[in-house]
């Protein structure tokens, strides 16, 4: 919160917002809008009915807690519409709050459990190996979403023992499926070319396409020799 506090200020009302919260104001209008914790904290119906000042430093802790209030209701807003890593949803806050509150309203979804990475990168790796993504662009993807490579590796491999979706298996589903009349047609370098946007490397892309070669028992020289160079 930018806004510049007066010395002191005497409340003398409050209404609720749609998000929840509770606006303060003063004899000058609108101040800023606290949760119901942080105006029970602070006694804040006391300090309207007996028209009693906060001095700068209540004000300013008051001030603060509105940022918080503010993040959390944003963070909320953001982790309803689709899931996120804790790191995305901090640099999305930052954007808006300041660090503290940025900060704090993380640790509230992740207390409350709207926020959890490895659920997180469980749900995004199974929608990334339904597209046939790739192992590497799979991690790049959670890195992108702030997720530990570490704990992105760890639950790719978990995941991948539990059901088949190493490179190997995503290129044989392409080839047999969103590839399959381009690679019968003759079309193999636009295929390669294809994959390799994909994040698939040349070496496993080659080794794939052969077995679907072999599979097929497709033959033609101008595939054979010179694309793969």
């Amino acid at each position: 919160m930018n806004t510049e506090l007066p010395a002191q200020a005497v409340l003398t009302s409050c209404s609720r917002t749609k998000q929840g919260l509770l606006a303060l104001f003063t004899a000058d209008g609108f101040l800023f809008s606290v949760d119901e914790e942080t105006f029970a904290a602070f006694h804040l119906a006391q300090a309207i009915q007996n028209s009693s000042p906060l001095a700068g430093g209540e004000l300013a802790a008051l001030a603060a807690k509105s940022e918080s209030a503010h993040a959390k209701q944003t963070a909320l807003r953001l982790v309803g519409a689709r899931r996120h890593a804790a790191a995305e949803l901090y640099r999305k806050l930052c954007q808006k709050y300041d660090d503290r509150a940025a900060a704090w309203a993380v640790a509230e979804m992740q207390r409350t459990g709207w926020l959890d990475d490895r659920e997180f990168a469980r749900a995004r790796i199974a929608a990334l190996v339904r597209k046939q993504r790739s192992r590497t662009a799979i991690l790049h993807d959670l890195a992108a979403h702030g997720v530990d490579r570490e704990l992105a590796r760890e639950v790719l491999d978990e995941m991948c023992e539990e059901e088949s979706c190493g490179n190997d298996a995503a290129l044989e589903k392409l080839l047999e499926g969103a590839y399959l009349r381009r690679m019968t047609q003759g079309e193999h370098r636009k295929v390669q070319a294809a994959l390799a946007r994909r994040g698939f490397g040349c070496g496993e892309i080659r080794r794939a396409m052969d077995a679907w070669r072999d599979r097929h028992e497709y033959e033609t020289d101008d595939i054979q020799t010179g694309e793969w160079e």
